[in-house]
């Protein structure tokens, strides 16, 4: 197990005691006119109202200080507004106590006309110094009247501008309550977008979990049929080479003879470094580079077994004379016999043994009429003595083409094939290929 394979495997199982500890299976008692119902609560039910109730929380929290922190700038331009309503409320009562003081000079204006009125029956010394006193007091009367015409004006000026002022404030009241409903509103949204935000990352969340179980189970079932290909792949490539071995025949030497033709190569191109030319830097590079090896060993052999004859020439026979030496059976002298002698009926089928492509068929000498079957990789079968031939030189024929007849002719004593293998241009036991076919076609 690797690194990362054991850090989550930790991780997983820390998680499974947090929620086991936090958020146990539970049940709900309802008991409604003496019966009972349970409601069972499963742990994720349990997460999700945790998760939904931090949410709610956190966003009442963040809602409720921001609505503290606008109505505090509200508060305080209350605040400024009641202090230019107090001012106002105080500049009207300086303009009612005017008022008051020139109702006041105006009545006594009218007492002192009065006044003179009676005064006029005095005699002139009275009235003048009487009239004099009250000219000066008309005088200072006027001047009081103008004063309080100029206060008058100056009270009006401030109350104007105390208006606009007023006006004014309205207007940032109406616009700070403006910029407060949009910013509610946009808080709102943003709080929206971060809910679904938060959503969308739970889920991306959940979908990469997701997405490396997958990867873990699939580099895990990588492995699984490596392997199993690699112990297929051996098994077969053991069970070939016995074939082989069981025809007499040299599994390496096959295959670098294989190899030497040009027909063994093959495989991805892997374009290698420096480095890479010396050792193999990892156990995954080792194990692509095993596997490789095998399947191209693999593929030679089966490309090997596919040119063998392992199969039999006739369906039905006995074997008049093996291979080797042996009495011969014309003048009863030892000689070397390079193929097997199959006696059968005359005019019995003979099959090809393997797949291949007629490179002699005619007349040959004691043989009598022959064929000679190239199959590839060196190996050619023949068949001698045959009463009639079915096939043309040059012509390719696949396994089992009936390609003659049992015959008796060149230096025979009776009808039978004479089958020879070749490998290489040295001739082998047939009896082997024989041997070695039957154990195949059984399996």
């Amino acid at each position: 197990m690797t690194k990362e394979e054991n850090w989550f495997s930790n991780v997983k199982t820390r998680s499974s005691e947090i929620t086991n500890k936090y958020f146990p299976q539970r049940q709900l008692v309802l008991r409604t006119d003496g019966k009972l119902a349970y409601l069972r609560v499963s742990k994720g039910m349990q997460m999700s109202l945790a998760v939904s109730a931090f949410a709610l929380f956190s966003w009442g929290a963040f809602t409720t200080t921001t609505h503290f922190l606008h109505n505090g700038d509200l508060l305080a331009k209350d605040k400024e507004v009641l202090s230019v309503q107090v001012a106002y409320r105080s500049l009207l009562t300086e303009i009612k106590e005017y008022q008051a003081k020139f109702t006041d000079i105006s009545s006594e204006l009218e007492a002192n006309h009065t006044m003179m009125v009676g005064l006029a029956q005095n005699d002139a010394q009275d009235l003048d110094k009487e009239t004099l006193k009250n000219k000066d007091k008309l005088v200072s009367a006027e001047a009081a009247r103008k004063e309080a015409q100029i206060a008058r004006l100056h009270l009006n000026t401030q109350l104007i501008s105390i208006e606009d002022s007023m006006r004014e404030l309205a207007n940032r009241n109406y616009s700070l309550k403006g910029d407060l409903s949009s910013k509610e509103f946009d808080l709102q949204t943003a709080l929206g977008e971060r809910n679904a935000a938060r959503l969308q990352k739970v889920r991306l969340e959940e979908k990469l979990r997701q997405t490396e179980i997958q990867v873990a189970r699939l580099n895990h079932s990588q492995e699984d049929l490596v392997r199993r290909v690699t112990d297929q792949t051996n098994e077969e490539i053991s069970d070939l080479e016995s074939i082989l071995t069981m025809a007499g025949l040299d599994p390496d030497k096959m295959l670098d003879a294989l190899s030497q033709s040009g027909n063994a190569a093959g495989g991805p191109f892997i374009a290698a470094s420096r480095k890479d030319e010396q050792y193999v830097h990892s156990a995954e590079q080792a194990q692509k580079a095993k596997v490789d090896n095998q399947l191209v060993r693999w593929k030679g052999l089966q490309h090997i077994k596919q040119t063998l004859p392992l199969a039999q020439p006739l369906d039905y026979y006995y074997i008049s004379s093996r291979f080797g030496k042996r009495s011969d059976p014309v003048n009863k002298r030892w000689a070397v016999h390079y193929g097997l002698d199959m006696a059968a009926s005359k005019k019995s089928p003979i099959y090809v043994t393997a797949p291949g492509k007629v490179s002699f068929v005619g007349w040959k000498g004691n043989y009598g009429r022959f064929i000679v079957i190239d199959h590839g990789n060196g190996i050619e079968t023949r068949y001698g003595h045959m009463h009639k031939t079915l096939v043309k030189k040059g012509q390719e024929v696949d396994y089992r083409t009936k390609i003659g007849l049992v015959g008796n002719t060149g230096r025979s004593t009776g009808a039978h094939l004479h089958y020879e293998i070749r490998v290489n241009g040295k001739n082998v036991d047939p009896y082997k290929f024989i041997t070695a076919g039957r154990n195949v076609f059984q399996g």
